[in-house]
């Protein structure tokens, strides 16, 4: 992910989308030689055997599904703003090997056709049932949310619990994310990025609501949690030195409060990542990796997650909970 990409991407995490990126979409990268769906004219279709297919959800919608191996729980796999599938072809492969992992394309991005109207977390994670109900693929779930993703993924457990085995949050917004940000951006700096931060529909999408609701989580209880930081702290390089150092700061603050949602947790730092941990581009799939088999594992045996200090070594990474 290239600078520009890198500081849009991590200050707007939960909720911008820009004109410039859609090419990418927050939590994707596309390389030579690789297929991408489009959202082009896809046919309404029921799943079938193998992975990749477009699922009915009722009232003539459809979305793209991509399931890999076998076995429970079953991992759920959400990209970041704008992205799809794709995003997680550095990731998915090594999870099928474990359990079987589900990627699929939320309405409007990838093979998915943009619903009407806005919509906002609780209409997408609404989706997202309907898809895996109609796919038959039953509860609980692990859920792994990238960015904009780990909002909704959050939302989804809170809502949700009983249908939820476990969680994995990657470098995703914290609670009142955005309006801590702005709160500490004096409005003569950086500006244009500023006012970008401040939206809240981008591309039909409610980010305030979603916000909102996120803001009213304060335990997830004993639920197998695992949260990744993005180490490098060059996310933020269009913005003064100063306010670049607060957001870091603010931001490591941010994902110390997600880690303490559960008592049954750790929280990892991805030293050599920027925003893009699942990519291996510029971040450090592994370690998604590790985080998620660990939850999977937790859940399966119904116990507590080993320590992280435990489950990560190597100066590649850094564990603060």
């Amino acid at each position: 992910m290239g600078q520009t990409r890198a500081v849009r991407h991590r200050l707007l995490a939960v909720s911008v989308l820009l004109a410039s990126a859609v090419a990418v979409g927050c939590g994707g990268h596309e390389q030579k030689g690789q297929h991408r769906p489009t959202a082009k004219s896809p046919r309404l279709a029921l799943v079938t055997a193998g992975p990749g297919r477009l699922v009915g959800i009722g009232g003539g919608r459809s979305l793209f599904l991509h399931c890999v191996g076998s076995g429970g729980p079953t991992v759920v796999l959400e990209a970041g703003f704008g992205g799809d599938t794709f995003a997680w072809r550095d990731v998915q492969p090594q999870l099928g090997r474990t359990t079987r992992s589900c990627a699929y394309d939320r309405a409007g991005s990838g093979n998915s056709v943009a619903a009407a109207g806005v919509r906002d977390a609780r209409d997408e994670i609404a989706d997202l049932r309907r898809l895996l109900a109609r796919a038959a693929i039953d509860p609980p779930y692990v859920l792994v949310g990238h960015s904009y993703g780990g909002v909704l993924a959050r939302v989804f457990a809170y809502l949700h619990p009983t249908e939820t085995a476990g969680l994995v949050l990657i470098d995703t917004m914290g609670r009142d994310g955005r309006r801590r940000q702005l709160a500490i951006w004096p409005r003569s700096q950086a500006p244009e990025i500023r006012r970008e931060l401040a939206t809240s529909e981008i591309g039909g999408v409610d980010l305030a609501a979603g916000e909102a609701l996120a803001g009213r989580i304060r335990t997830l209880g004993d639920t197998p949690l695992a949260v990744i930081t993005a180490g490098r702290e060059d996310n933020f390089p269009r913005t003064p030195a100063r306010l670049g150092r607060a957001l870091n700061r603010l931001w490591d603050r941010m994902q110390d409060e997600l880690a303490v949602l559960s008592d049954n947790s750790v929280h990892v730092v991805a030293l050599g990542s920027n925003h893009d941990v699942p990519s291996s581009h510029n971040g450090q799939p592994s370690v998604v990796i590790h985080a998620v088999q660990a939850v999977i594992g937790a859940a399966r045996d119904h116990t507590r997650l080993p320590p992280c200090r435990r489950l990560f070594s190597g100066s590649a990474v850094g564990c603060r909970r």
